[in-house]
């Protein structure tokens, strides 16, 4: 049992930690959202620490300077798809209003 649960709670570590979607819903455990604000504030971090070894340059320095730059481009992309279910979002809202002041205008 415990290999079982230890292999399902990685699988979602790893879609969670992925940014592949921007809302995961676990059924049992409730539905969790990628925060922008998280994001943004992520890569601040990550630009901070690649200014730090540009400015200080190690041995190592390169190869943690290439994988914070590669993490930031998967956070930004995570960043555009947030935005775009957002905007989906709101479309979706609007026209449910739209549809629902057209009906109160046919019943007057």
């Amino acid at each position: 049992m415990k290999s079982v649960l230890d292999v399902y709670w990685d699988k979602v570590r790893k879609t969670l930690s992925s940014l592949e979607y921007n809302h995961i819903n676990l059924k049992g455990l409730g539905s969790f959202n990628v925060k922008p604000w998280m994001i943004d504030k992520k890569i601040k971090m990550n630009k901070c620490i690649i200014d730090r070894y540009i400015e200080n340059p190690t041995s190592g320095g390169l190869t943690i300077i290439n994988n914070l730059s590669k993490d930031n481009l998967k956070l930004e992309a995570a960043i555009e798809k947030v935005k775009e279910s957002n905007i989906k979002k709101e479309n979706i809202r609007n026209e449910r209003r739209n549809q629902n002041l057209e009906g109160e205008e046919q019943d007057s």
